[in-house]
Formats: C-alpha cells, structure tokens, sequence
C-alpha cells in the first residue's frame, strides 16, 4: 500500500499514503501548504503489557511544507474532511486501531488545536467512531489537551476507555 494515491471527490484533496514506520499520509493544498498526517505506533502509552498495545498510535497533523509566502495556513474548508477521509482510509486497515491526539503546545496554541480538532472531527462518520477527551497537567501548570478516538463496534471499547482514563489519571497523578 505505500506511495498509493487516492482520489477524492470534490469536496476533499486528493491524498497520498507514503508508508513507512510512522504510516505517513500527505495532501497538498490549493494555497500550497503540504500537510502530513501520521500514524505513529507508541506501544508504550496505555503500558507495554496492555493486550492493546499493537493498536496504539499517536496522530500527527503537521503542516510539511509552506511553499507560500503566507506565514501559517489560511482556513480551507477541504482540509477538514480531507483529513477525516484519510483517518477513515487508516481504519480500514487496522480496524481495532486506538488513537491518541496530543495537541502541541510550543507555542501556547494547544487549547485552539483542541477546538480545530474537535471541529474537523465533525466530518468524522461518528456514528462509527468513540472520542473521549481529557487533558494532561505537567509539573509546570501547562495543560495538554489529548483525545482518544477508537472505532465504536471495536470488542475491547469499554477496556480501552478506562486504560485512556487511567493513563491520565497517573500522568495527572500528584501535580
């Protein structure tokens, strides 16, 4: 399935799948931003032993290339059902997939990814997909906000929501 184009209607960009260890997917769009969307395995979140570790992975939705003369990308109503579509292409492939979105905070924009993210997931088949927010506090004050997303029909749902809850629970634990 690597470097497998896929095209989309109208309303989406069309999108490549680029493999690779992190399961790298990209779109270019028409104000010539390139954005990557990744799969990145991270066994280790919910714990090694955890019978749903192979399932884990962490996406990612970075902007790769700016070949405008634009500092950060501009609203572009096919981003957000683009990368829905390639989020369903993924599940496909792996339907028990469990995934965990870690909104960054370099730059103290985490809480307006949150509500991007939680917008774009609007475009989601939701009826199909369970997402259950919380947020992480580190030593320092700094709230993360993370979300999980896992196919609702998926066996081990209710197991895979409380593994979500206590994961948070003990990064959250005695800060």
């Amino acid at each position: 399935m690597q470097n497998e184009e896929f095209t989309s209607p109208n309303q989406r960009y069309s999108f490549n799948f680029l493999g690779g260890t992190d399961n790298i997917y990209s779109f270019q769009t028409k104000n010539e931003f390139a954005y990557e969307i990744l799969f990145r395995p991270t066994p280790y979140l919910f714990g090694i032993n955890s019978i749903n570790s192979k399932f884990i992975y962490e996406l990612i939705i970075r902007v790769a290339r700016n070949n405008s003369s634009k500092k950060s990308p501009p609203f572009d109503q096919l981003v957000s059902p683009t990368i829905a579509e390639i989020f369903t292409n993924f599940y496909e492939n792996a339907p028990k997939t469990i995934v965990i979105y870690i909104c960054d905070s370099s730059d103290n924009r985490q809480l307006i990814r949150q509500a991007k993210f939680s917008r774009w997931f609007e475009y989601f088949d939701k009826n199909n997909f369970t997402k259950l927010d919380d947020s992480i506090r580190d030593s320092g004050g700094i709230i993360y906000p993370v979300s999980l997303i896992v196919k609702s029909n998926n066996p081990h749902k209710k197991a895979i929501l409380l593994d979500f809850l206590e994961m948070i629970e003990g990064y959250n634990r005695n800060k």
